[in-house]
């Protein structure tokens, strides 16, 4: 069966794997690991530029190395920065299905800010929640003003 192009699935299926590697080098490329408990990273350039969001989850993810527990992800404001690292979280979690999500891509909707939890912890433990936080260049954030963010509160 032909897609809309008038390629076969087999042909299809190099162009995929070229698209996602290229996601993934684009991600590596941008990502910038400045603490790593919790793990923060900044992302140079916008959400909306480069890879798309599947690969910045994987690579994420992947970034933990070995087994990583069900994780859900929550988007916020440049604002909530200073909130999320000094609480582990920028507002009290709820069961609603709105406050976090399983999918990065989701998250990325709500702010340039994501807060990666694991998922079995919340609600009841959200202080302790907290894996990492994705950073993204945008709304004045910028990489040395996070940098120092990040070392005023004294993660490594």
């Amino acid at each position: 069966m032909a897609d809309d192009s008038g390629n076969s699935p087999s042909e299809m299926a190099p162009d995929r794997e070229a698209r996602i590697l290229d996601d993934l080098q684009d991600a590596v490329q941008r990502m910038h690991v400045l603490a790593r408990s919790p793990r923060i990273v900044l992302a140079s350039g916008t959400r909306a530029q480069g890879a798309r969001p599947m690969a910045w989850q994987a690579l994420f993810e992947r970034s933990f190395g070995g087994e990583l527990p069900p994780v859900s992800y929550r988007g916020a404001p440049a604002s909530a920065l200073t909130t999320v690292l000094a609480k582990g979280f920028d507002s009290e979690p709820t069961l609603g299905s709105g406050w976090s999500h399983p999918r990065l891509r989701d998250a990325m909707t709500m702010g340039p800010v994501i807060q990666v939890f694991r998922s079995d912890r919340l609600p009841d433990d959200v202080g302790r929640a907290l894996l990492g936080v994705i950073v993204f260049e945008e709304d004045g954030l910028q990489l040395a003003g996070v940098r120092a963010i990040v070392r005023e509160f004294g993660l490594q």
